[in-house]
């Protein structure tokens, strides 16, 4: 994409289901609105289906806000039996506009627009999205994906991908599978990290800017490089 382009971005609808890494661990938001039914269902799929590894590991921190609705006692039960599920979540936090919640907001004034691509961006197609943007499927070759926020790639980012898209530098681009043809966060492009004159294909990846230009680490470093993402989750397809 020529340097002198500005993308136009597109807005999308707020996810059924936020996922937001704290200092401590994880917070869900439910949304308040939506039907239980979906809700579940949604919750699901997002811990048990396709999303399921990047929930996976050792033991971590998890906080629930289901925001001002009305649970009965049922809905209680079957809510709190799909976090349970999970061997490696210690539900620390449970409730509505929860201290978690807060806190967290308190260091998240402006949030970014939350989106989701579900499919394969295939060669020759360019997806544009507001905000942090989450593809749930690949990125091959040929295919790009700009978003103003952080990309995120749960599938093989074998393409372009491109965060920060609007100049925002404290963007990143990470990947389950990282093998990108071009990486660009705000105005630095960089190539695929390659051995032996070959593109170096790694795994659960990400790429940020440092003073001295663009670099990519292991995901399980992402706190130590000073970044605090956002993980929009949902599971309807947005294609734009």
């Amino acid at each position: 994409m020529p340097a002198e382009e500005t993308p136009t971005l597109k807005a999308n609808i707020k996810p059924p289901v936020l996922v937001k890494l704290t200092k401590d661990g994880l917070l869900f938001l439910l949304d308040e609105r939506c039907e239980f039914v979906d809700l579940i269902e949604h919750l699901k799929g997002l811990l048990f289906g396709e999303t399921e590894a990047a929930f996976e590991g050792t033991k971590v921190k998890v906080a629930v806000d289901y925001g001002n609705r009305e649970l009965d006692s049922g809905e209680v039960r079957d809510l709190l039996d799909v976090f349970l599920q999970k061997d490696n979540f210690v539900l620390v936090e449970w409730g509505s506009n929860t201290e978690t919640r807060r806190t967290w907001a308190q260091t998240r004034k402006h949030l970014p627009k939350q989106n989701i691509f579900k499919g394969t961006v295939r060669a020759g197609q360019r997806l544009v999205f507001d905000g942090d943007v989450v593809v749930i499927g690949d990125v091959n070759p040929g295919g790009e994906v700009v978003a103003s926020g952080d990309v995120y790639v749960f599938g093989k980012l074998a393409g372009v991908a491109h965060s920060g898209a609007t100049g925002n530098r404290q963007t990143i681009i990470a990947a389950a599978d990282f093998s990108p043809m071009q990486l660009r966060i705000a105005s630095i492009v960089s190539r695929a990290p390659e051995e032996n004159g070959k593109y170096l294909r790694t795994f659960m990846e990400f790429a940020y800017l440092r003073d001295d230009g663009m670099a990519v680490d292991k995901l399980k470093y992402l706190h130590w490089a000073g970044y605090q993402p956002t993980v929009p989750v949902a599971t309807e397809e947005e294609a734009l």
